[in-house]
């Protein structure tokens, strides 16, 4: 596995000092290749036996084989001049979409795809940003027939789920997957006996854990915690590529086609 993407799905496993060594490398990965572990101990003020702790727990064998690998699966930057925006940002969001495609498998898409066929009722829920992401895929899937609401509001979302059944299934979009209001709806909704799907940046986060189908995407904090970039691009990706396999039944893309010609996008 990319050493890259193993950082991230495990960050919440990791101690305070192994976390000071994972935001590093993810922050400054290009780097990494030429620093010895002497260095990246003093550059996270941690120390060498802690590091070889660290490389173990993302499964590499040895620190200089986490090099190693690391640099096999950077993105090589584009030849820009210094200050080139429009390269430098198209440069991160190769490094994401090539992160996110390696962390999502086929069979999940083909029990999600199940899942939705199976269920009368779509709840989709997202607080800030990702509430966005939730309502842009709540109305693409009520395009293609599905009967789907998008939630934002944390007493509405909680509403909804009081009076869930084993019909429902709720997908919930949420990058630290800890967001209080989402955690709750979705214990709520456990409780009614609803199947529950997450899209989430992490392992054994407490969104995932009351999850019966996971999608984990990678999360853009970890390219440039510094600039603003969009945190939902990573997540939209995703849900493209759902919508896509989706629409490879002729039944979802004639609906998407129904609702364009009646509002005349054709």
């Amino acid at each position: 596995m990319n050493p890259l993407v193993a950082i991230q799905k495990n960050y919440l496993r990791f101690s305070k000092n192994e976390r000071s060594i994972a935001d590093y490398i993810l922050q400054n990965s290009p780097k990494i290749n030429n620093m010895k572990i002497t260095e990246l101990a003093h550059n996270t003020k941690t120390s060498c036996a802690t590091v070889t702790r660290f490389v173990k727990k993302i499964g590499c064998t040895s620190y200089s084989d986490m090099k190693v690998d690391i640099s096999q699966h950077l993105i090589k930057n584009i030849s820009r001049q210094e200050n080139d925006i429009l390269s430098e940002v198209f440069s991160f969001y190769q490094t994401v979409i090539k992160n996110t495609q390696q962390m999502i498998d086929q069979h999940s898409i083909k029990q999600f795809i199940n899942l939705l066929k199976s269920q009368e009722h779509i709840i989709l829920i997202g607080s800030s940003n990702s509430g966005v992401s939730a309502e842009a895929f709540g109305l693409r899937l009520m395009r293609m027939g599905f009967d789907a609401q998008s939630f934002i509001d944390p007493n509405w979302m909680k509403m909804r789920a009081s009076i869930s059944t084993n019909k429902d299934l709720f997908l919930a979009i949420s990058n630290s997957g800890t967001t209080s209001s989402i955690v709750e709806t979705l214990k709520i909704a456990k409780k009614q006996f609803a199947k529950i799907v997450s899209i989430t940046s992490y392992l054994d986060n407490p969104v995932a854990q009351i999850s019966d189908l996971i999608f984990h995407v990678y999360n853009p904090r970890f390219t440039d915690n510094e600039k603003f970039i969009n945190s939902q691009f990573s997540n939209m990706y995703l849900i493209d590529i759902l919508t896509s396999c989706l629409q490879e039944e002729d039944k979802f893309k004639d609906s998407m086609q129904t609702t364009r010609i009646a509002v005349g996008d054709k």
